[in-house]
């Protein structure tokens, strides 16, 4: 007669008693042993480890939950980390982006991508543009571009802000390198965000790239006219010259067509429209008139073409031997442009 083993629980439930006859044993064996001989039903086969006793399951501690207020912190903590590693994110991507201006001339911007349409852009180097459009752009715009260390005055920059913040008219306006940053990759407006980005963006293209390279990035990227963008597409649309040619008055004029560039206009045969009995040419009569006062007073002020040499540009343009970028031919989307322009007139 082969011997049993009781099941695991002990007494055994009801319904797995051992057949009559059969001895009740002691208990099974330690957790681990196998069973020796044959079970009684209900039990596990022979030669399988002994599962242990079914101990009585305890009620499972209610997990920690920190005070409310302290939830509050940790996720404010989470946010502030995603934000800060988010700014640093963009900061290293600008700043990628500005270094690659000294080998790269951007086909596109930002600006031009808000104006929408087709974009005229064709580029030149600085060193086949006027030096009187040089000389103008630096006295009018930034006369501090050549000698400042930073991309902006700061002290400037404050009183700008607190007179945006009270509704006033801007002092001094934009220095060359803030109006570069947020044509590059800024929207338009004088939203306080854009104008912190201004400044922040102005101080890493400085440092990435040279100031002759600010110049130079800031007059292709100016806007002209209706989706007119850079010196040379605008030398050759209004004056039919290329811009190593301009005069002070060429200069002058391209000065008081940059507040108000959308109501530029060519005149049939050449020049700016400045017809005072068109909206157009109202606004761009009294724009001119203003830059043909103001420029030539800024550059009497500022040194004149003193502050091309302080730049480090010398020599002049039309004498330069011809060299990729130096726009000495006409475009020929400009060229298609002033045909059409011609046909309807």
């Amino acid at each position: 007669m082969s011997l049993g083993y009781r099941s695991p629980s002990f007494p055994p439930p009801q319904g797995s008693q051992p057949p009559m006859g059969q001895p009740v044993l002691a208990p099974p064996p330690f957790p681990g042993q196998p069973y020796p001989g044959q079970p009684y039903p209900g039990q596990p086969y022979p030669g399988q480890p002994y599962p242990g006793p079914r101990l009585p399951l305890r009620p499972q501690p209610v997990p920690y939950q920190p005070p409310r207020r302290r939830r509050r912190f940790r996720r404010l903590g989470r946010a502030l980390a995603y934000l800060v590693t988010m700014c640093l994110f963009l900061d290293l991507a600008a700043e990628a982006y500005f270094v690659s201006l000294n080998w790269v001339n951007p086909p596109v911007t930002a600006y031009m991508l808000e104006g929408g349409g087709e974009h005229l852009h064709d580029y030149v180097s600085l060193r086949y543009v006027s030096r009187y459009m040089i000389a103008a752009t630096i006295a009018h715009e930034d006369a501090q571009l050549p000698t400042r260390f930073t991309g902006l005055d700061w002290d400037q920059w404050w009183r700008r802000a607190t007179a945006f913040l009270s509704h006033r008219k801007d002092p001094y306006g934009s220095p060359i390198p803030e109006q570069l940053s947020k044509n590059l990759l800024l929207w338009p407006g004088r939203d306080p965000v854009r104008k912190v980005l201004d400044g922040l963006f102005a101080e890493q293209l400085v440092h990435a790239i040279s100031k002759q390279r600010v110049l130079e990035l800031y007059l292709n990227e100016a806007q002209f006219g209706p989706n007119i963008y850079g010196v040379c597409d605008a030398t050759w649309y209004y004056f039919g010259e290329p811009p190593d040619y301009m005069s002070w008055t060429d200069a002058y004029e391209l000065m008081g067509v940059l507040p108000s560039p959308i109501h530029a206009r060519r005149l049939p045969g050449g020049g700016i429209d400045m017809n005072p009995d068109t909206l157009n040419g109202l606004i761009e009569d009294r724009l001119i008139n203003g830059a043909e006062i103001y420029v030539p007073r800024d550059l009497a002020l500022d040194g004149g073409l003193n502050l091309v040499k302080q730049l480090g540009i010398t020599g002049q343009a039309h004498a330069e031997p011809n060299g990729p970028d130096s726009c000495r031919t006409m475009p020929p989307d400009i060229r298609k442009l002033i045909a059409a322009g011609d046909s309807s007139s």
